[in-house]
């Protein structure tokens, strides 16, 4: 099936993309409420007794902290009077000298009685009542929430981790998106696209999201990565000496030694990346960082022609500069290894379109995109991308209260396919890549079936949480890793390692010469990361379905027993996601 190309994504996107996507998600919302019955107008008036009674919880706690106060003061006042009433009383008995007045002792006296009889015939009188009225108003406005999200269930349910999904392939059908990354997707790019299947270091997978454009297979996946760095610590010994001064004098001399040990230490980072396949242009290689110079232009635009025009004059430099200087300069892929098969993707349109992208800072992310290309693998991401969400999951649109369920449902949905589409724009402005449909009848279509990848499992394992798998003395973060142990047709049984470190207190030892002409030692302390690790057994399996209701009356089946007898698991679900249910092993 032929899908319209999308070659100038910022000018669709504010032409008609945008516009269009909003209509559809408001028609998807509209289905929902419709199936669901739910009563915009008895939910309407539900909230509005709610927020009546926020309201109120907000008056009554501002009474309360004002009456609290005024007991503050009263009890200051009565102190004040009472501390001065007592001088003057040990004063008139002789035993202590006289520090106060007659009048002032007696008037500290009366006021020391009037603010004590406020305090308690008043004040916290009126405390305990205004408290109680706080507790039955709170009582009542947790149970209204409960009665609003009784209400919206039959809505809440219909959220299905596809539901996001659905909307933006029908905005923008070239884009299929499928229920979970699976082994034959992952597959594809793997065996006919050459990617390694990571995306190097130590890293786990957060979440993940596959499928296709216009038959190509793509992958976004969001990674916590472990790096080493350097930390220097730092310590410090004050020493002291004495020595003769002027006329003779000892004089005492101080001096703090400092003294720093650099050791090295675990950090972690989230990013997500796009990992696409294409066979378009399969030898070429090159990357290239956001620069800024389609946004700023001038005078540093022009340097980085100039300085690309001189690499171009080098008769033993390969690099050819384009006809299109100034996107040469701001693409700034110079790396790049092959003239001719470079020319072939960045057509003058896509040159065209390309800093059109870098340009725009409007509707897009502008220049911040990285783009790698390594033979038939892209790798990219920018800020847009990062700041997103990509899981789209269920409870992020789920509310008691209809109007705001209905705004989140519409801004994550526009947030979403804005993410997407900005994402992919740089490969759309190429129209070889939109042209090049390989393995058209294996690729074209959504894949919801099938084992779960490694790195869809790594994604399933870390929405279960890492407290369930952190290992004991671990104070890092833990990376989660998956292996698979048993297979029963899809169904997987798997191991979940768990890998941190613990950290050790040392204390380094440094000499550091002072100013009395000795060396001291200095301690330093700093720590020692030592790896620790944990493994605990599971099982997954596929759905068959992205509805939790289906999937939960399904559990109910025989044939559901037997699949999970077969690998030894429980029947108790730890969680479903995406079509994917993980089990406890037994």
């Amino acid at each position: 099936m032929e899908h319209e190309e999308i070659l100038t994504p910022v000018r669709l996107f504010r032409t008609r993309l945008r516009g269009e996507h909003a209509r559809n998600l408001e028609a998807a919302f509209g289905a929902l409420l419709e199936r669901s019955g739910v009563d915009p107008a008895t939910n309407a008036a539900l909230v509005a007794e709610i927020r009546r009674l926020e309201a109120l919880l907000e008056r009554l706690g501002r009474l309360e902290r004002r009456w609290r106060w005024a007991r503050t003061a009263l009890l200051t006042v009565a102190g004040v009077g009472g501390v001065a009433a007592a001088l003057w009383l040990a004063g008139r008995l002789g035993w202590a000298q006289p520090l106060v007045a007659g009048w002032v002792g007696g008037v500290g006296g009366a006021l020391c009685a009037v603010a004590l009889t406020l305090v308690f015939a008043t004040v916290n009188v009126r405390l305990r009542s205004l408290r109680a009225a706080i507790a039955d108003a709170d009582a009542e406005r947790d149970a209204r929430e409960r009665d609003a999200w009784a209400m919206m269930e039959p809505l809440n349910t219909l959220f299905r981790w596809d539901s996001m999904a659905e909307v933006t392939m029908k905005t923008l059908p070239i884009l299929t998106v499928d229920r979970y990354l699976s082994e034959e997707r992952l597959g594809q790019l793997v065996r006919d696209f050459g990617w390694s299947g990571r995306l190097g270091g130590k890293a786990s997978a957060l979440v993940c999201q596959s499928g296709a454009v216009n038959g190509n297979p793509w992958v976004i996946v969001e990674l916590l990565r472990q790096r080493w760095q350097t930390r220097t610590y730092v310590g410090n010994r004050l020493i002291t000496w004495t020595e003769r001064g002027p006329r003779g004098r000892t004089v005492v001399r101080t001096q703090l030694l400092t003294a720093s040990v650099e050791r090295k230490e675990p950090v972690y980072a989230r990013r997500k990346r796009l990992v696409y396949g294409n066979e378009a242009a399969p030898r070429l290689t090159f990357s290239r960082v956001p620069n800024g110079l389609a946004v700023a232009g001038g005078r540093d635009l022009e340097r980085a022609i100039e300085a690309l025009d001189e690499r171009n004059r080098d008769p033993d430099d390969p690099f050819t500069l384009l006809d299109n200087p100034a996107f040469d300069a701001a693409f700034a892929a110079t790396d790049r290894d092959d003239e001719v098969q470079f020319r072939l993707l960045f057509t003058p349109l896509a040159q065209q379109e390309t800093l059109a992208l870098m340009r725009d800072t409007e509707v897009g992310c502008g220049d911040a995109f990285t783009f790698v290309k390594h033979g038939r693998v892209n790798v990219l991401a920018n800020d847009l991308l990062d700041a997103l969400d990509v899981s789209a999951s269920p409870r992020l649109l789920r509310h008691y209260d209809l109007r705001a369920a209905r705004r989140q449902f519409l801004e994550y949905g526009n947030a979403f396919f804005r993410g997407l589409l900005f994402t992919f724009a740089p490969l759309f402005c190429i129209p070889l890549y939109q042209q090049h449909r390989s393995h058209e009848d294996i690729y074209a279509g959504i894949i919801d079936a099938g084992a779960p990848a490694p790195l869809e499992l790594e994604s399933l394992v870390n929405a279960l949480g890492e407290a369930r798998f952190r290992p004991r003395g671990a104070d890092t973060p833990s990376l989660l890793t998956v292996a698979v142990t048993a297979q029963s047709g899809a169904d997987l049984r798997v191991e979940v390692t768990a890998s941190a470190f613990h950290g050790h207190r040392r204390v380094a030892h440094v000499s550091v010469r002072g100013g009395d002409g000795r060396t001291h030692d200095v301690s330093v302390p700093w720590v020692e990361y030592l790896p620790v690790s944990r493994t605990v057994a599971l099982g997954v399996c596929p759905a068959g379905t992205a509805d939790l209701d289906a999937f939960t009356r399904g559990l109910a089946a025989p044939a559901w027993r037997d699949r999970l007898r077969a690998l030894g698991l429980g029947t108790r679900p730890l969680l479903f996601r995406r079509g994917l249910a993980a089990f406890p092993a037994r």
